[in-house]
Order: structure tokens, then sequence, then C-alpha cells
């Protein structure tokens, strides 16, 4: 049941991403930085990612100091597989370390080292805001209320099968509920970390509008992603946020 749930909250996190060989950027070689609007490389993948992973780890050491050195020691691969569809997500290594992942195929939708950075640091602030947890937590709890409802209901007349059922339903319910929120969530905190990267969140944001990854129809009960629309005008604001801190002489904090 604890491996289902782990797995359950995977699978959201990583929005349908087929993760089956995730290898460690290598390259050394100094890379050129290319111009807004040319399709982004796995050299520029690197070089992004080389920047972003000391950032994310500061902001994660400041948000939670008392955790253990490996907490905020993000590993961030690219996955080349050429069955894996355009996304990003979070886990954790068996050891427990925050791993980033973001799919070739996504980073072929990109424009821009900002839209990378902004990605990228979007799946750190997951791991910042703690919601693999979370979402476990939700899940959990769900698939209990649910499952006491069923049996309620059904009296000595329910089924052990009707109960697992009511619970599985639970369980996606309960994890659904909180998953937009998260996003959002991920969104304001990740403009933070891409933005005291040296980039720019809101040009960053710009993915979000690209017609095979927008989100359609608008935000439901069982979708797992806000609309996009909302995402980039949230982003927005956190660029104002940023900038009246900068103005202020002070470190751009959510």
């Amino acid at each position: 049941m604890q491996r289902s749930l782990y797995v359950g909250v995977l699978l959201l996190l990583a929005a349908c991403a087929q993760n089956s060989n995730v290898p460690v950027p290598t390259s050394t070689t100094v890379q050129i930085e290319r111009t807004s609007g040319e399709p982004r490389s796995q050299g520029d993948f690197s070089r992004v990612a080389r920047r972003v992973e000391p950032v994310a780890e500061t902001f994660c050491r400041e948000e939670a100091p008392s955790a253990g050195r490996s907490y905020c020691d993000f590993q961030i691969l690219l996955d080349t597989s050429p069955s894996s569809p355009p996304n990003a997500f979070q886990t954790l290594s068996r050891d427990g370390r925050p791993v980033l992942v973001l799919t070739s195929a996504l980073l072929e939708e990109m424009r821009s080292d900002d839209e990378i950075a902004l990605v990228l640091s979007h799946e750190a602030a997951h791991h910042v805001a703690q919601h693999l947890p979370k979402l476990q937590q939700s899940q959990a709890f769900g698939a209990l209320i649910a499952g006491g409802i069923a049996t309620a209901l059904g009296g000595d007349a329910v089924t052990d099968d009707a109960i697992r059922d009511a619970m599985d339903l639970g369980a996606f319910v309960g994890v659904r509920t909180y998953s937009q929120q998260f996003e959002f969530e991920a969104d304001w905190i990740g403009a933070f970390i891409a933005a005291r990267a040296g980039y720019d969140p809101e040009n960053g944001a710009q993915i979000f509008l690209r017609p095979s990854l927008q989100s359609g129809g608008g935000p439901t009960l069982l979708s797992t992603h806000p609309a996009s629309p909302q995402r980039t005008a949230l982003v927005s604001q956190a660029a104002r946020e940023i900038s009246q801190q900068q103005n202020a002489g002070l470190t751009p904090r959510p």
C-alpha cells in the first residue's frame, strides 16, 4: 500500500512522464549562449543547470536550515529517451536526494535559457515546499475518508472490493484537490529561484504558452495543472515583487 501511494504521487508530479533512462549531462566544453527564439540544445540545458543548481541549493538551505546535507543536494538530469513526452518533474533518489528531471522533448519546445531556468526552478520549488510528502498525506487521507464512508453506507453488505474501489477513488481525488495549489506555489517560489540565478522568470513563463503544452479547458477538479494564462499571470506578479525587493536592496524572497 505504501509503495502504491508513493508511485501514485510520483506519477502525478511527473504528469505522465515515462522516465526510462535519465543520464547526467556530461558536457564539459564551453557553450556559447544563443539568441532567444532558437530551440535550446543539451549544451544550453547543461549550462543553465550548472547555474541554477547552486542557487536552488542555497535557497533550499535557507528554508530548511536544520535539514541534513543531502536534503538540499539537488541532482539535475536530462531524460534523453525518445519515448518520453514533453515534461519535467521532481522526485527523490533512493538515498533521499532531490532529483530534477527535464525531458529532451520539453527542451526542444524551449526558446530561451530563461525558460529552462524557470522550469528547473519550478521543480526545485516542489522540493523546497515539501510537496511530495504533502501529496502522500493528502492521498492517504482521501483514501481513508472514502473507505470509511463506503463502510458506513454499506454496513455489513459492503464488500472488500467495494471498499478498495472507494479508497482508490478517494486517493485519486485527494491528490488532485491540492495539485493545482501546489503548482501555483511552485510557480511563485520558482520565479524567485530563477531570478536569484540571474534569469528573467517572466520571460521564462513563455514556456507555458507553447500550443503543445497549454492546459486545455481551464482548471477543473481532476486537472493536475492550472490553466496556462493563470500561471503566466502569477509569474508576472512574482516578477514585480522580485523587482521591488531588488530595488530596496534586498535578496528576493517569496
